[in-house]
């Protein structure tokens, strides 16, 4: 059981290091002796495995509850407080939980709760980062620098757990790495038990966190974290649309200009788009071509709906980028269809978002085998949904 709770306030320790916003200096009781951010409180003499074993507060005014082993009621993301006199609440995925603050903001007692996994009376004792990790092993090796990490991710699909070995980190655990960067910044480095890498890369200042391991996804750039760019803004929209909706156009075309690529006439018909005279992909049909920027350049890509096939037709996804001539396809022929539609505010994805829609080859009307996600290239693949 000890290990179990123990395995539990790690996790949500780490978590709530990653979590949080930009600051902004605060004068409440509650930071009188305030050492850092965030500033984490623990539960005191009860049993983490039942009830809630931490709270988190930021210096912006963001919060974080926390939810026992026992509880499955799902607390992500970041809540809010707010201190009246010496009398904290936490807003929270919709709790609410007050506390007495005593001895200058280091204890929290708990006086109303809303919360199941939260009881009246508990308290919580402030526990800083450096007493979390002093309890592991520290490994000594090189300094782990910011200009290292903006090397690694440029191949950051190809990064793999052992690239990590020569730097000097605090071990967890032997598949999970604590890593301080500059004293501005932390990276956990864990290695999954299917294999899969997680590098988070966390603010220390702020709590915003950045996948190292996917850097050159769709929307995801280390150097715009670290504030050394900005990626141009480009709205996804329509260039034209015939799956399931219109009537297609049979033995007609529709032309594109676009100020990203000065010179260039894209054009359509059902059976190809070209650019200039160059053919860029082909379709039997071409069923749609939407503009969205994929690979975080400023210029949009075609990304289009196209069927092949007769008698047995697969129905698949293409995204084309101009720039770099490289072709991208969403495709498992005989088992599911793709298709490429954009949120009209309906889907909960997010209004003008390009969507990539999966249903089953064989029974398309069993909805069982639908599934949609937002068009984005994770790692230099098409996600699929």
């Amino acid at each position: 059981m000890k290990k179990i709770v123990s395995a539990i306030l790690s996790t949500l320790m780490i978590s709530m290091i990653i979590s949080g916003c930009g600051l902004h200096a605060r004068t409440d009781t509650i930071f009188a002796n305030f050492q850092e951010t965030p500033q984490t409180y623990v539960l005191s003499g009860e049993d983490a495995f039942v009830l809630m074993p931490t709270i988190t507060l930021y210096e912006n005014g963001n919060a974080q509850l926390s939810q026992p082993m026992i509880s499955s009621l799902g607390m992500v993301g970041l809540g809010s407080y707010a201190i009246r006199e010496d009398e904290l609440t936490v807003s929270h995925a919709g709790a609410i939980v007050s506390f007495a603050i005593s001895d200058g903001g280091k204890t929290l007692t708990i006086e109303t709760s809303d919360l199941q996994y939260a009881r009246v009376g508990s308290v919580y004792q402030y526990q800083s980062n450096a007493d979390y990790l002093s309890k592991y092993d520290k490994i000594d090796g090189r300094k782990l620098t910011v200009e290292i990490l903006r090397k690694m991710a440029q191949n950051a699909s190809g990064i793999v757990f052992s690239d990590f070995d020569k730097y000097a980190y605090v071990e967890r655990d032997p598949d999970h790495r604590i890593f301080d960067i500059e004293g501005q910044y932390t990276l956990t480095v864990l290695l999954g038990a299917d294999g899969q890498l997680s590098c988070s890369l966390l603010h220390n200042h702020s709590g915003q966190r950045f996948p190292l391991n996917l850097n050159g996804s769709t929307g995801l750039l280390l150097d715009e974290f670290l504030g050394f760019a900005a990626v141009p803004e480009f709205t996804p929209r329509k260039w034209l649309d015939y799956y399931g909706e219109e009537e297609m156009p049979w033995g007609k075309s529709s032309e594109l200009t676009l100020p990203e690529f000065p010179g260039i006439t894209f054009a359509w018909t059902s059976e190809k788009v070209t650019a200039n005279d160059k053919d860029l992909f082909y379709g039997m049909p071409v069923w749609n071509v939407f503009l969205a920027d994929l690979t975080n350049d400023g210029k949009p890509e075609l990304c289009a709906t196209v069927s092949f096939g007769s008698g047995i037709v697969d129905t698949h996804v293409i995204v084309y980028d101009y720039s770099t001539d490289k072709t991208y396809r969403l495709q498992d022929r005989m088992q599911y269809d793709y298709f490429l539609s954009i949120d009209d505010g309906t889907k909960l994805i997010g209004k003008g978002k390009l969507l990539v829609n999966k249903i089953g080859y064989s029974n398309p009307s069993d909805f069982s085998e639908h599934a949609t996600c937002e068009l984005q290239l994770v790692n230099g693949k098409i996600r699929n949904p």
